[in-house]
């Protein structure tokens, strides 16, 4: 028997400079929305703007859309993991009570 070799898939470059590019786009938006005043709001925008680039990351940089199936249910349960411990931070966050300083 001829043992098959397979090489490996390439992304090709310009898929790479998309991403770079809205990564960068995402950067700049979460810097400027930090500029806003939104109260509570600020939170969620940039929660949500970081999940997206967590999903772009892993998409395209660890190659998930090619990986095997169990590499993937890995992947997704250890999003959906970070996504519980961000939903509760910000529960905490958005139901505190404001103290003022004693001073």
């Amino acid at each position: 028997m001829i043992a098959r070799t397979t090489t490996p898939r390439t992304t090709p470059l310009p898929r790479f400079l998309w991403v770079l590019a809205a990564l960068l786009t995402l950067l700049c938006l979460s810097a400027g929305s930090a500029l806003l005043k939104l109260g509570p709001f600020n939170t969620v925008i940039n929660i949500g703007i970081s999940v997206t680039k967590t999903l772009l990351v892993m998409l395209v940089f660890m190659h998930e859309t090619e990986a095997r199936a169990l590499t993937r249910l890995t992947s997704a349960l250890g999003f959906i993991w970070l996504s519980m411990l961000i939903a509760l931070a910000l529960l905490d966050v958005l139901t505190r009570v404001h103290v003022p300083a004693p001073w």
